[in-house]
């Protein structure tokens, strides 16, 4: 496989839970409390590495660790603290895999615990993309992952606690919980949400092999899933020919989740197929006769926020040209969302190939900030770094920008795979766990009860 845009393979994470999702579908996106601000200086925030004090792992697969890493943060075992999940394989466009990682947040130490609690992820897989979300209806957090290079997809269920009141781990349970996807697939990102009405986490995947194409996996409210792509989608919806990443969301704000997928590539068949980013309408009965694109630059990944507080659901653009963020303007009188278009402000950080986007209230003043990781996975490089972008208001006219362009931080390091806002100790203050080129690292903010722009610092609550 080629290091070139039409081969691009680079998964994402689906971070937050919208107001039209069912609430027992949980996969986190942190609003965070605020950080301090730097002492004696003009940055914005400021964190402090305390990686050798945070993680305990392995060999390979904690602070040092140069495999591609996709993650995803959640409380696993219930005990109200947030744990992490690593899935990792070989960077960029090359075959091959490695085990994955559970981290347990234990008394704010991330404590490698795979084998013990997820024996299943020491296989070596290619996983780009990763999930935590209730398949089953438990009310227990399973994982899934998004595999590429001919593997299946895996579903790994959360096992509750025993009797006692201990946590099992997860266990990989493959009978028949995913049909098995034929031609074999190259998939390299997943949405989740409930697209039938029953409540029911339902999954879709996009492909990047043109003989496989994307697949809508319908969830019969136990945790097994049924490909059910060709009777719910209309003929050339699962179309991509380098899909990129996907969410299953409300746009219009019907009531029906709806699919948002990207295509990043034109340079593969069919001709005249370009870049784009594409929403497939739900028609109110699980079933999609409508799509629109509603961006047509060269768009790579796509987060989905309603950052502007006006109750309908914007999108963050990962372009590969200069970022940008689509506002949503209201339905048109066709029923569909409308969409206006602001470039971030300039800055060099968010020109070029970027990566993984996660949403995150960093300063603790309503509206979300933006994470962009700088890797490409598709093109080696890892010499640009991690963008933080501040959302200034007031709200429903939010700009984003980078305050932060200017001397290298240490807590935005160069060569991003991804990264996660989470709750790692008590105080009250979100922190960050960011997964580079090199390994991992965990950045601290500072202590609660700091002012920022006339906000002070609280709890820690939820996107949801």
């Amino acid at each position: 496989m080629s290091s070139s845009r039409s081969s691009r393979v680079e998964p994402t994470v689906l971070n937050q839970v919208l107001p039209s999702t069912p609430t027992i579908l949980v996969a986190i996106c942190l609003l965070a409390p605020s950080v301090a601000v730097a002492g004696g200086g003009s940055d914005w925030v400021e964190y402090v590495d305390e990686s050798s004090t945070r993680i305990v792992a392995d060999a390979g697969v904690g602070q040092i660790d140069e495999e591609e890493k996709d993650l995803i943060a959640g409380d696993v075992d219930k005990d109200g603290d947030t744990d992490l999940i690593i899935v990792r394989k070989v960077p960029f466009t090359n075959a091959g895999g490695w085990r994955n990682v559970l981290f347990m947040n234990e008394s704010g130490v991330m404590t490698d615990r795979t084998s013990t609690l997820a024996p299943d992820f020491m296989d070596q897989t290619n996983d780009r993309d990763v999930l935590l979300v209730d398949v089953d209806g438990d009310t227990w957090l399973d994982v899934v992952t998004a595999t590429t290079f001919e593997e299946q997809p895996r579903v790994l269920m959360n096992r509750g606690e025993n009797g006692g009141g201990t946590w099992l781990g997860f266990e990989w349970q493959d009978a028949g919980r995913l049909p098995t996807i034929s031609p074999a697939p190259f998939f390299c990102a997943l949405g989740f949400g409930d697209v039938t009405g029953d409540q029911a986490p339902d999954l879709y995947f996009v492909d990047y092999d043109n003989n496989t194409e994307d697949r809508l996996l319908i969830n019969n409210g136990n945790g097994f899933f049924t490909d059910q792509t060709t009777s719910r989608l209309a003929p050339g919806m699962a179309d991509s020919v380098f899909g990129s990443d996907a969410h299953i969301v409300d746009v219009n704000g019907d009531g029906w989740n709806d699919i948002v997928k990207n295509n990043a590539s034109g340079n593969n068949p069919p001709p005249g197929f370009q870049p784009r980013t594409t929403v497939l309408y739900n028609d109110g009965t699980g079933n999609f006769a409508v799509s629109e694109d509603i961006y047509t630059a060269a768009p790579y990944m796509i987060e989905p926020a309603d950052f502007t507080g006006d109750g309908r659901l914007d999108f963050f653009i990962v372009d590969d040209g200069q970022d940008a963020y689509l506002i949503n303007d209201g339905n048109g009188g066709d029923g569909f969302a409308n969409f206006t278009t602001q470039a971030v402000a300039t800055s060099p950080n968010t020109v070029f190939f970027g990566g993984n986007v996660k949403f995150a209230d960093i300063d603790h003043d309503g509206i979300l900030d933006v994470l962009v990781a700088d890797v490409d996975t598709d093109i080696p490089g890892c010499d640009r770094e991690l963008a933080l972008l501040r959302g200034a208001g007031p709200q429903p006219n939010v700009t984003y920008s980078d305050p932060l362009v200017g001397a290298p931080r240490a807590w935005l390091p160069s060569g991003v795979f991804d990264i996660e806002a989470l709750h790692i100790d008590d105080d009250g203050v979100l922190d960050l766990w960011v997964g580079t080129c090199d390994g991992n690292q965990v950045f601290m903010g500072s202590s609660p009860g700091v002012f920022i722009n006339g906000f002070e610092s609280g709890d820690l609550s939820f996107w949801d």
